[in-house]
């Protein structure tokens, strides 16, 4: 799946401008916690969850490992990184608060990047038909979902069944949406790798399958955004990543596959029978459990911008610093 060079620097301008503007669709509240990110770990459901979880009970688990919290501790001893395929976090969640340092710049990917999203071949992470059956027995729950995703309440079902089960590689940035007293109420949210979620055809987060939460674009605050709640062992705020809209609808997503070690392409839409296995992309120079989350919107048949392939962790590490042109930075 080959995006040309061009239509990605456009969609990333378009991306810039949806961050500098941090809309909130009408109908929808905006949680008031100051310029502060709420971190979700991967099964927490979080505040105000608008449906119960739908994440598939028999899929092979995808949270992180227990791998070393610095990727660079490995990269100077030249060791691979090993364990599911999670490099910005690892192990459970610590239970005091955490307030880190602000996040002042995001890390952007190309939701169309091979090896961004990972899953199991023909089992999906999240169930769409319960998720369709919990909003259409409460109209109210519908409705405010609806508005949120920016659908009619009529194409909600069908909203919902175009959208493609997979799970975080990376701590991602978005806008979560709760529901609280009848309505939707936006906050700003990390989501831990290994996260189930539900990705539109642009590749962008939609659904956050543990609490049923429509998902949007992460706002952008004035000085950087504090992070509040129970943070993983694996944290580091100068390793989370946005995902910005692919240039183009596509029509399937290469992932990961964590049980096999392989990568598989999978079809736009809940329907993940047609999963089937396709050559690695060409800058994957690990197993794909060992290999990083890719250094920048490459797509396949296109190399990362570095010279010599570094290993997994040395990758990842260089990947989320320094690369101006596709960082979002808060002034």
């Amino acid at each position: 799946m080959r995006i040309p060079t061009g239509s990605i620097a456009l969609a990333y301008a378009l991306s810039v401008a949806l961050f500098v503007a941090g809309c909130v669709r009408p109908g929808v509240k905006e949680a008031r916690m100051g310029e502060d990110v709420r971190l979700l770990p991967a099964a927490a459901q979080g505040p105000d969850p608008f449906t119960g979880s739908t994440v598939n009970a028999t899929v092979a688990p995808l949270t992180p490992g227990t791998g070393s919290a610095d990727p660079t501790a490995h990269a100077a001893r030249g060791v691979s990184v090993t364990g599911p395929p999670v490099a910005a976090s690892s192990g459970p969640a610590m239970p005091a608060v955490l307030v880190a340092p602000p996040l002042r710049a995001i890390r952007v990917l190309s939701g169309a990047t091979p090896g961004l999203y990972s899953g199991t071949a023909r089992v999906a992470g999240c169930d769409v038909q319960r998720q369709i059956g919990y909003l259409t027995a409460d109209r109210a729950r519908a409705d405010a979902f609806a508005r949120t995703a920016g659908v009619s309440g009529g194409g909600l079902t069908g909203y919902l069944r175009g959208l493609t089960p997979v799970a975080l590689r990376a701590d991602t940035r978005v806008t979560d949406h709760g529901y609280r007293d009848g309505e939707a109420v936006a906050y700003q949210a990390v989501l831990q790798a290994g996260t189930a979620v539900l990705v539109d055809n642009r590749g962008v987060p939609r659904v956050r399958c543990a609490c049923g939460n429509p998902l949007g674009s992460p706002a952008r605050a004035h000085g950087g955004f504090g992070a509040r709640g129970s943070a993983w062992a694996g944290y580091r705020p100068d390793q989370v990543i946005a995902v910005t809209p692919a240039p183009r609808a596509v029509t399937s997503i290469t992932l990961v596959n964590v049980e096999t070690r392989t990568w598989i392409e999978r079809r736009i839409g809940h329907d993940v029978r047609d999963d089937h296995v396709v050559p690695a992309p060409t800058w994957a120079t690990a197993a794909p459990d060992d290999a990083p989350v890719p250094a920048d919107t490459a797509t396949a048949g296109t190399a990362p911008p570095s010279g010599t392939p570094p290993t997994p962790a040395a990758d990842l590490a260089g990947s989320l610093a320094g690369h101006d042109r596709h960082t979002i930075r808060h002034r």
